[in-house]
């Protein structure tokens, strides 16, 4: 299968690129990788998850066995009461204090080609598990369960979700939430020939507990939607239409009717869109402008645009951006007033990647990071007030490092305390939900949970 680009644009050596950035990602975009919110928040915000499995992953076409010998712990403690527990602190976060949130979560009972993410939101954290009977590729062969949880300790029953009439979705792998609640968004594969993940289903929900399917305009339900996010003001999905040449934007106040709207108009060339998000100044599209440089040979230049409504777009001062043959630009969400721009090159002479690094807080005026964090690339989760990243920990039986982003992408690690998990299953497969009582982090065996309380200085 062959991926479909925007008229003129080259990009064979991309492909992986994009898979990179949407590993988290997008995230349960991706499973969690894709979601997470901290602190309750009455503006609605874009929730994702993080997750080292993958499994759990948007970027591989068919789920991968899960580890079928992992260690059980010796002893597990009991669940903290939740009125020990609260909300997330306000102020500036130093520590973060680890207890045992349960010994169980989402039918544990899982099998060997099931998905299982965990998000968190501005009211608590939702869970999926998608169960495959077997690899044959067809929707009547997956089922899938939703489950939710207030405090990330006393969870729902599972509820099965409408999958039918649905091409092959492997993984429930990003979670949005806009001004009307929460957008569940289902991938499928690359195909056998490769390529970036699609969106396969979407589901909407107003209290995480029952979804119904986004039953999607014809012009959408047709096309290759290869990109999905939400913020306070609304939502934004990118992609190629039907003729697999035509790249669409479409946006929704609700997450159920969804409209096309026009692209960017550049002065010059034409503009190609990565990727889209959207916040409380409004809506920003990412990507490249072609430019022709002379004897049939053209070049691509990082771009950005904004727009209030989505309506009518702003080129965005982008500075320091570097032309090069293959860009790929991303737009992510800090918080709700900061956002961070990332352009990937790749030199196919040298084939060696660069890459650049931006923050803006209205999206329109953008600043030019000229050492930005490694630890950047593993993917922000937020809620709406802060950023935090997930990162690998130090040992297979440690939980992750949970460290705070700043609105200028300053990376600060908060200093560990408490029970830490210690014994668990960290070595592949874990998955972390950012929620309103803290960080939830489900070890590998999916048989333990951990909440990571932050601490104020």
């Amino acid at each position: 299968m062959k991926i479909a680009t925007a008229p003129g644009r080259d990009r064979p050596a991309i492909a992986r690129l994009m898979r990179l950035l949407l590993t988290l990602v997008v995230v349960g975009l991706l499973g969690g990788c894709t979601a997470a919110l901290g602190s309750p928040s009455p503006s609605p915000t874009a929730v994702k998850s993080a997750s080292r499995s993958p499994i759990a992953s948007p970027d591989i076409p068919n789920p991968t066995p899960m580890p079928t010998a992992t260690p059980a712990p010796t002893a597990t403690p009991a669940p903290t009461p939740l009125s020990s527990v609260g909300a997330t602190p306000p102020g500036q976060w130093t520590g973060i204090r680890w207890i045992s949130a349960g010994a169980g979560f989402v039918d544990t009972n899982t099998g060997p080609f099931d998905t299982v993410n965990l998000f968190g939101w501005s009211r608590g954290y939702v869970g999926f598990r998608l169960r495959a009977n077997s690899n044959s590729g067809k929707a009547t062969d997956v089922t899938a369960f939703s489950t939710s949880s207030a405090d990330g300790v006393h969870w729902t029953d599972s509820r099965a979700l409408d999958t039918s009439g649905l091409p092959y979705v492997y993984s429930i792998s990003q979670v949005v939430q806009g001004p009307a609640g929460l957008l569940a968004v289902g991938w499928n594969g690359g195909g056998v020939c490769g390529g970036p993940p699609t969106v396969g289903g979407l589901w909407t929900s107003v209290d995480g507990l029952t979804w119904a399917r986004v039953r999607l305009p014809a012009d959408m339900a047709s096309a290759t939607v290869y990109s999905v996010d939400a913020g306070t003001t609304g939502y934004v999905a990118t992609g190629t239409l039907k003729d697999g040449v035509r790249q669409a934007v479409w946006l929704s106040l609700d997450g159920r009717s969804w409209h096309q709207v026009p692209l960017p108009k550049p002065s010059s060339g034409a503009f190609a869109v990565d990727s889209a998000t959207d916040f409380a100044g409004g809506f920003v599209l990412a990507g490249a402008q072609r430019i022709d440089v002379g004897c049939g040979a053209t070049e691509y230049i990082p771009s950005l645009w904004w727009s209030k409504s989505g309506i009518g777009w702003t080129r965005a001062q982008l500075p320091g951006a570097a032309t090069s043959g293959q860009p790929w630009v991303s737009v992510n969400r800090i918080n709700d007033h900061a956002l961070m721009a990332v352009s990937e090159a790749w030199d196919e002479k040298t084939q060696v990647s660069s890459q650049q690094v931006w923050y803006s807080a209205d999206g329109r005026k953008w600043v030019l990071v000229k050492s930005p964090s490694s630890l950047l690339n593993t993917g922000i989760l937020t809620d709406g007030q802060r950023g935090l990243m997930v990162i690998d920990p130090a040992d297979d039986h440690t939980p992750p490092t949970i460290a705070t982003v700043g609105d200028d992408l300053t990376v600060t690690a908060l200093s560990p305390s408490g029970d830490g998990g210690s014994g668990s299953d960290f070595s592949s497969g874990w998955t972390a939900a950012f929620g309103p009582t803290g960080v939830l982090i489900l070890s590998s065996n999916r048989s333990e949970l951990w909440l990571g309380v932050p601490t104020g200085s």
